[in-house]
């Protein structure tokens, strides 16, 4: 095996991305981590937010989601071998992204791809489908697949057209919670084609909060998951969330009060409410700000139980990755790429590089 490859590392500065294209040496894998050829990846949200800050030549490697084939294990990994197909979660923050010929990413993280799932389709997985399970079943705390609700147990999805959002619909059906009702946009009928949310509400039709409570009956509305958390969608969920006695909400990002306190995560929750953070960190067991080293822990093999679920409903069909779209250029276009989705140009996908 040669002892160099190719990684990109991204940057961004005034809202304009860049990506850097340097030779480095091959990692290997620490003792319970895995080696992985990347044979196709993808870009998240998550990366030009954390690219921001940093400028040209001197950025991260940004990407997580990892598809493709195990180059090497660690001296504890017993349950992959050179040559399994997986897909997998890279450490976020930490080098050997995927946004390079190869990645590493924690044993634990890491799932069997089924044959029936293209290596393009398995990138769309890792990030996005763990960051719904853990706000479902470990922030809202919300029956699980394989002990699905017994009772009608409403669930409410803002930002059903995103790729955190959808996995969240898919699981909400697996659980058997019901009405599931979804906010989107532009994604609307590809919210449809999932054929997952009892209700579809467009945003773009003002009066959010009014219509979820029109759609919801008199049946109390307790669990909302926020996966997009913009344009300050937390407002119509607190106010359903009040009107319904009270409740959670989960989001992906905290909102700010910018009129009082630029600082993020300044925001008093109305009594009644009570807020969660899901930041997927925590799915290898790393604390952080809104899950201690306790729950963090829990996370974790949380994580590593649901991984390999997911590898079996994609196996039986159960589960669909998301929607993709394979970008030019390879690696090249990532940059072009994450720039779409910091302009938000991109709806009902993934962008995926070979």
């Amino acid at each position: 095996m040669a002892t160099n490859m190719i990684e990109y590392t991204i940057a961004g500065k005034g809202g304009s991305i860049k990506a850097t294209r340097r030779v480095v040496p091959i990692p290997t894998p620490g003792e319970n981590e895995v080696l992985i050829k990347v044979i196709a990846t993808d870009s998240n949200p998550k990366d030009w937010k954390a690219s921001c800050n940093h400028s040209e030549g001197n950025g991260v490697n940004q990407g997580d989601d990892i598809s493709g084939i195990i180059e090497a294990v660690g001296s504890s990994v017993y349950e992959y071998i050179p040559g399994d197909r997986v897909a997998a979660f890279h450490r976020m923050f930490q080098s050997h992204g995927s946004y390079s010929q190869y990645a590493v990413a924690p044993a634990s993280t890491t799932f069997r791809l089924p044959s029936n799932i293209s290596f393009e389709a398995g990138a769309t997985l890792p990030l996005a489908s763990m960051t719904a399970a853990l706000a479902l079943y470990q922030n809202l705390g919300l029956p699980l697949p394989w002990n699905p609700a017994k009772s009608e147990t409403p669930i409410l999805i803002y930002g059903g057209a995103s790729a955190v959002g959808a996995y969240a619909l898919k699981f909400a059906k697996l659980s058997g919670l019901s009405p599931i009702i979804t906010v989107a946009g532009n994604g609307i009928e590809f919210v449809k084609s999932l054929n997952a949310a009892d209700y579809i509400i467009d945003y773009r039709s003002g009066n959010v909060a009014q219509a979820i409570l029109r759609v919801l009956n008199g049946r109390k509305l307790h669990h909302a998951f926020d996966a997009v958390s913009y344009n300050r969608s937390y407002e119509d969920i607190i106010a359903v969330l009040q009107a319904c006695g009270g409740g959670q909400i989960d989001m992906v990002d905290p909102p700010s009060d910018d009129s009082a306190n630029p600082e993020r995560d300044s925001w008093v929750w109305p009594e009644g409410i009570k807020f969660s953070r899901t930041f997927v960190s925590s799915a290898y067991a790393a604390p952080h700000k809104y899950r201690n080293e306790k729950e963090a822990v829990e996370d974790g093999e949380f994580a590593y139980i649901f991984y390999r679920y997911i590898s079996r409903l994609l196996a039986e069909g159960e589960l669909e990755p998301h929607p993709f779209e394979v970008r030019p250029s390879g690696l090249e276009g990532v940059a072009e790429g994450i720039q779409l989705l910091y302009d938000r140009k991109v709806s009902a996908k993934k962008l995926v590089y070979r």
